[in-house]
């Protein structure tokens, strides 16, 4: 459980964390790879939560249970090109979608960009991380943002994750009708709740499970729903779901480090 008190610096950096973190900011100790032995000596110094004012809002993370809690804290400006790119010619009352929310890195992030008008719906099934993901959103005080606690796939159904890697940024989604923890929806289902009748902007990454998200949403979906930007984790790691996209029209702009960045080719309404 987390602590019970959301005002942000509740838990500041301590003045040895804020040293060590000093020294995170040197070049040749910036590496990501060092980055979880970084979480580790701050974890040591004080365990337990710490919060950070990144790039991209107020975040409170626990830095040795979550790659992308270590990233936040770690690297003010992480993923910055990916969320450049989503923040591209977004209206200040469009609205965002974020498959794979985490401990919401880019609900934030796009909560923050955008005005009262804009939406975002944020979905993440981990109990964990959508905890968290909830004290996030309110030590930002995101009022637009829509959270849905349940799986993405193509059924309708219960399932249970699988943490790999004692990470929780690390999970497989199996499906368990009888004994699973979280419903599956189809993402069809859940934007028509959330009321939603256009996407300026989706992420996705939900480790695997992305043809099960996005093919049955391509296939019953009306084009005025499709997404004119996608960010989703690497497509040459995933063939199916690149040739899903490329049949719908979708142009690869870049690849980053981690990510594929897709825009909706106008040419092909």
């Amino acid at each position: 459980m987390l602590p019970p008190n959301p005002r942000f610096g509740s838990f500041s950096p301590t003045l040895l964390q804020r040293l060590v973190l000093s020294l995170t900011k040197v070049p040749p100790l910036y590496r990501g790879s060092l980055r979880p032995t970084w979480a580790k000596i701050i974890n040591l110094l004080r365990r337990g939560p710490v919060d950070v004012l990144s790039t991209y809002g107020s975040f409170r993370v626990f830095p040795t249970t979550n790659l992308v809690d270590s990233a936040i804290l770690l690297h003010p400006a992480y993923n910055k090109e990916e969320l450049d790119f989503l923040k591209k010619d977004l209206p200040d009352s469009g609205s965002f979608v974020d498959i794979g929310a985490n401990i919401g890195l880019y609900t934030v992030a796009l909560g923050n960009h955008l005005t009262a008008k804009g939406r975002v719906v944020a979905i993440e099934p981990n109990p964990v991380c959508l905890e968290r993901l909830n004290v996030n959103i309110a030590l930002n005080g995101l009022e637009t943002v829509t959270v849905f606690g349940v799986g993405v796939g193509d059924f309708h159904g219960k399932a249970r994750l699988v943490i790999l890697r004692n990470d929780l940024a690390i999970a497989h989604i199996v499906r368990d009708d009888s004994n699973g923890t979280f419903a599956v929806r189809t993402l069809v289902d859940i934007l028509d709740e959330a009321g939603l009748s256009s996407i300026d902007a989706l992420k996705i990454d939900i480790e695997g499970f992305e043809k099960a998200a996005l093919e049955p949403f391509f296939r019953s979906a009306p084009r005025e729903l499709w997404p004119k930007r996608i960010c989703m984790e690497h497509l040459h790691d995933n063939n199916e779901v690149a040739e899903i996209l490329r049949k719908c029209g979708y142009r690869l702009v870049k690849n980053t480090r981690n990510n594929s960045l897709l825009i909706l080719d106008k040419a092909a309404d």
